[in-house]
């Protein structure tokens, strides 16, 4: 019989198998060493006190991973990764779960819950719908097959203090869970951050996560814009990597026309959805 409990921190190491295992067949390769596992649940705010199990005897067989934080004026849960190993799916497992997890979280004044879902994984969508949630916004995944060339750069410093307020001033959107203001200051030592500066003045800035070379923000002031100072800051985080973008604001047309013309292309698209709970 299966049993639902919510998670502690010796239950890291069962955690992290069945992550392994409820990924293996994904659409997208999610294999990482138990550091780098370590490192992103870090990144994305995950308390596992808030994080629900589904076990078979003592086999965990099921998963949310849940970050709490403030979004967008709420107190929020954050998906940051759910899971059921494939040979327990189709049970309702995921479904039973969620219900065991929901009044756990409005104990602790949660009021809404936050996730991305591929757009392309209909059951999820289908599931999540059913649950109650809604569509926020549609967030692309972008990959280039090239590492970029290096090009002329204006005056880049590494910033260890980011200047949020002038940072914001840059934005046209706002960042997902994972790549937003929270996600970076929970990461002070897996985090890159260059500012691009003209006179003296910092006209743009990027932010890289490095254990898997995902750049988390990018914006130039509007006044500089189409002077390839983006481009610059690209080329200034990789160290030679192959960068990621993950969650790109798909109405941000002028964003994803910027990444498309350094080379990205769009590989998948992922719903970001929320319920109130």
């Amino acid at each position: 019989m299966l049993s639902y409990r919510l998670l502690s921190v010796a239950d890291s190491s069962s955690l992290y198998a069945s992550f392994l295992e409820a990924f293996s067949d994904y659409q997208v390769d999610m294999r990482m060493s138990e550091q780098q596992f370590a490192q992103r649940i870090a990144r994305d705010g995950v308390q596992l006190e808030i994080s629900a199990g589904a076990f078979d005897d003592k086999r965990m067989i099921g998963f949310y991973m849940n970050g709490a934080g403030n979004w967008q004026g709420k107190q929020t849960a954050y998906d940051a990764g759910t899971g059921v190993i494939p040979d327990y799916r189709r049970r309702g497992v995921g479904k039973d779960l969620f219900e065991f997890m929901v009044p756990k979280l409005k104990e602790r004044s949660v009021s809404q819950y936050l996730l991305e879902v591929l757009c392309a994984n209909e059951r999820a969508v289908a599931l999540y719908r059913k649950l109650g949630f809604v569509e926020v916004r549609k967030l692309a995944v972008l990959r280039s097959n090239h590492a970029l060339d290096a090009l002329d750069d204006p005056e880049m410093r590494p910033i260890d203090q980011p200047d949020w307020k002038l940072f914001q001033s840059f934005w046209d959107g706002y960042p997902s869970w994972q790549n937003s203001i929270a996600a970076v200051e929970r990461i002070p030592n897996e985090r890159m951050i260059v500012g691009a500066h003209v006179d003296g003045e910092c006209v743009g800035y990027g932010v890289l996560y490095t254990p898997a070379a995902n750049l988390m923000q990018l914006a130039v002031s509007p006044a500089y814009r189409r002077k390839g100072i983006g481009s610059r800051i690209l080329r200034a985080l990789p160290a030679g990597e192959i960068l990621k973008v993950n969650n790109v604001d798909n109405e941000l047309k002028g964003t994803l026309a910027f990444f498309e013309a350094n080379g990205f292309k769009v590989v998948l698209e992922q719903f970001e959805m929320s319920r109130s709970i």
